[in-house]
């Protein structure tokens, strides 16, 4: 099955670039008390060349006790609005967002990354987050938002919605690790 990846700066999707192969950075996330999320302008003068300036795509007000929002599209909207809740992942509930052809897509919560489905019979892969890997007793590899053909019409909204759930995904996990270590006794 073709894909493509984009590789990230980090393994914190909310506070890295995104590159491809080449090298060329095609996203930004920067995250302060809101994640703002960037996109290369394609250039007007050079045909497909990419310069690099960037173009505000989208903005995630992420909050531990409340409401989060997500800020893409001309849409402000809450999590709750965005993503609907759809059984359980390793850390938390698996998420169900609609795209821009109205299927449905589902976020899977792993162990150590998320993975995007199409939300139907077919479960038919869109994106794989790969964290990054250091080479001691096999190849390292940067890590990368693995990008299948279901999804190349929606890179973006995908890039999107993958900040968000990485950063949901880790904060989960995270409390577990607390929760685990403390009382006993």
């Amino acid at each position: 099955m073709p894909s493509r990846h984009l590789y990230l700066s980090s393994n914190k999707p909310w506070k890295s670039t995104f590159t491809t192969v080449e090298g060329q950075v095609i996203y930004k996330a920067e995250s302060g008390r809101t994640i703002t999320i960037s996109r290369i302008l394609q250039s007007l003068n050079h045909g497909n060349t990419l310069m690099d300036s960037f173009e505000h795509l989208a903005e995630i007000e992420y909050h531990t006790f409340r409401k989060s929002r997500i800020r893409y599209g001309g849409r402000d909207q809450t999590v709750n609005e965005f993503f609907r809740k759809q059984g359980w992942g390793f850390f938390g509930r698996n998420r169900v967002f609609t795209g821009p052809n109205g299927r449905e897509y589902l976020w899977k919560l792993g162990s150590s990354a998320c993975k995007l489905f199409l939300n139907d019979s077919s479960k038919a892969p869109v994106a794989y987050f790969h964290r990054k890997k250091r080479g001691i007793l096999r190849e390292s590899r940067p890590a990368s938002l693995e990008i299948f053909a279901e999804g190349e019409h929606m890179v973006d909204l995908i890039v999107v919605t993958f900040v968000y759930m990485e950063k949901y995904r880790k904060e989960n996990e995270q409390s577990t690790q607390a929760g685990a270590g403390a009382g006993g006794g």
